[in-house]
């Protein structure tokens, strides 16, 4: 059941944050990071807090890059327990255009 009302807050997260509808438009990695990042990432990095890039700054990024962060850089803390595919979906979201 939690699995279920994740998807549909990420799809409505993903309708707001990126300006679409919250139909299948939306591939499930980008949604799923979407629900990610409201979840874990959002209140430091929306809107930026002390040291921590903006939105804006980790969209210019390369997925690469944010998931090194949260592999083996400053954000492994708050990344644990996230699998790679999870990661990987962060990112994706993050960088999508």
């Amino acid at each position: 059941m939690r699995s279920r009302s994740v998807g549909v807050a990420a799809a409505a997260f993903a309708c707001v944050v990126l300006g679409t509808p919250a139909v299948s438009q939306t591939p499930a990695p980008v949604a799923r990071g979407a629900a990610i990042f409201a979840e874990r990432c959002k209140e430091c990095h929306e809107p930026a807090m002390d040291r921590a890039p903006s939105r804006e700054e980790l969209a210019a990024k390369k997925p690469e890059e944010i998931v090194a962060a949260m592999t083996t850089g400053p954000m492994t803390p708050i990344a644990e327990g996230l699998t790679p595919e999870e990661k990987q979906a962060v990112a994706a979201f993050l960088t999508a255009h």
